[in-house]
């Protein structure tokens, strides 16, 4: 009795704990606006392809800019596939649903990634992003990219940079 219950107790958090694939995105300013754009990968997670990515955004929909959301190609565009975006569960929430077409030429296969979808806000939506894929769900959260270096980053540069020109001012001045 012992063993059913450690299993069961087992087999619940790794199924929660399982993640069907991982979005990271970037945030960039342009022209008074801010562009979230997404990379999806699939890590194989869900058994297969993936053809569906709902994003649920912190921000009420009318703060963000659905003429100018992104899709992949066979995602949402003229080529195929659907986009639905709107309010959410509360009035402060939106979402973002992107779908490949039906025939599943444009599928995520299992180890790729894609990029191409994005949104434009007219404030930070917040955080967390999450999303769910394929229609599940179990909702996981999208992982921020930082683009630009950190200050700490440049601290740390300034030394390897400093000994790069010491080292090419000495060889210039040897050579005759």
């Amino acid at each position: 009795m012992c063993k059913l219950i450690l299993t069961l107790l087992v087999t619940l958090f790794s199924v929660g704990s399982l993640s069907a694939g991982v979005l990271t995105y970037t945030i960039t300013p342009t022209g008074g606006q801010s562009l979230y754009q997404f990379t999806l990968t699939n890590t194989g997670d869900t058994g297969g392809t993936l053809f569906d990515l709902f994003l649920s955004l912190p921000t009420d929909i009318t703060n963000i800019d659905t003429t100018t959301i992104g899709t992949p190609i066979g995602w949402g565009d003229p080529t195929g596939g659907l986009l639905f975006f709107g309010p959410d569960a509360a009035p402060s929430t939106s979402f973002i649903e992107w779908a490949a077409d039906f025939s599943g030429t444009y599928d995520l296969g299992i180890g790729n990634s894609l990029g191409g979808f994005s949104f434009r806000s007219s404030v930070d939506v917040g955080r967390p992003i999450t999303f769910a894929l394929n229609g599940s769900t179990d909702f996981a959260t999208a992982q921020e990219v930082t683009t630009t270096p950190e200050p700490a980053t440049f601290v740390l540069m300034l030394p390897v940079i400093l000994v790069i020109g010491f080292r090419m001012r000495s060889r210039t001045a040897q050579t005759p």
